[in-house]
């Protein structure tokens, strides 16, 4: 019983990977847009000091800007502005070759680490919307917002912020299927929003960028690859053999466990009821009679003794001292 549930306990546990179902359905298609590593540049770009130093975020433009707000502080709608503008006018082309990576979940818990710093992100697209533009002094007047899920960031997205009309890109409150793209921008703070569905406070990093890109490195989805007749029958004699086997211990099992009730209905049941050693060998002296004598015996010995006078039934007269009772010779005559 136990290597049987062993063997179910294997069984299911190979079950449970994907992989131990390609023989009948094929390796899975990969999903366009799930990666989260950079794609590698081409070329090395010059980058012009003068621009590499426009690239930089003044501190005073960092300094009053906090986290977990919902939406934007009165004080921070000037640096956010700026730093929009400067976006807008930086060649894109520097931007990207200055862009570090960082970890989803290094970024939610450091955030005044990365504060103004370049960031690349790889992900899904799943909304793109216009966005309400604040009063500012920065000349923007047209403003997107962009939400996409990369792989280390799970059902939070990464809120973006550009100015630059998207091209080729799908718009929408839901995009279905998601489409793959990169962004580069600048770190602005870890915001909070409010789920319509369930009117709870998230976190999401906000980036501050010029433009959204769709990916052109992303693996497309591709046909599921057909197994071969060898690979169906390999695993077909194996799924039986696994049942084969289980069917035999089961058998096994069981007729291992009716021989031992068997086994104890006729050795040990009679080990249990059977006399004590030397019981039956003292009886051996013991006088006994036939049932059919002892009832015989029985019989003739009331016979007797119902044909024997008792004394209480003899007559007075008889008693020989009656005549010496003074007054029985008068009373008899």
């Amino acid at each position: 019983m136990i290597v049987l549930l062993v063997i179910v306990l294997a069984a299911m546990d190979r079950a449970r990977k994907p992989e131990s179902w390609y023989w009948l359905t094929g390796p899975p298609s990969q999903e366009s847009g799930s990666a989260t590593t950079s794609p590698p540049t081409g070329q090395v770009v010059n980058i012009d000091p003068a621009v590499f130093l426009r690239v930089a975020i003044p501190d005073e433009d960092l300094v009053g800007i906090a986290d977990d707000s919902v939406g934007l502080r009165s004080n921070e709608s000037a640096p956010y502005h700026r730093i929009l503008a400067r976006a807008r006018e930086l060649p894109h082309s520097a931007m990207e070759a200055l862009a570090g990576d960082a970890d989803y979940s290094v970024l939610m818990k450091r955030p005044d680490h990365f504060r103004g710093q370049l960031l690349r992100v790889s992900g899904d697209l799943r909304r793109l919307m216009r966005y309400p533009v604040r009063e500012n002094t920065e000349g923007i007047d047209e403003l997107y917002e962009a939400l996409v899920f990369t792989a280390d960031s799970g059902t939070t997205p990464y809120r973006i912020r550009f100015t630059t009309p998207p091209v080729g890109l799908p718009t929408g409150r839901e995009i279905r299927p998601a489409v793959p793209v990169q962004v580069i921008g600048y770190f602005f703070k870890r915001d909070q929003y409010i789920v319509e569905a369930d009117l709870r406070v998230h976190s999401a990093p906000m980036l501050l960028s010029q433009r959204i890109d769709r990916r052109t490195d992303a693996a497309g989805p591709r046909p599921l690859s057909p197994t071969s007749e060898s690979d169906r029958l390999r695993w077909a004699i194996s799924l039986l053999a696994v049942v084969f086997g289980a069917t035999i211990l089961t058998v096994v099992w069981t007729w291992r466990t009716r021989k031992g009730d068997r086994h104890f209905a006729a050795s040990g049941l009679k080990r249990a009821t059977a006399a004590p050693d030397g019981a039956i060998e003292a009886l051996a002296d013991i006088e006994t009679t036939a049932p059919d004598d002892f009832l015989r015996h029985l019989g003739s010995g009331n016979s007797e003794d119902s044909s024997a006078p008792s004394e209480d039934n003899l007559d007075a007269s008889t008693d020989p001292g009656a005549e010496d009772i003074p007054g029985a010779a008068g009373q008899k005559s």
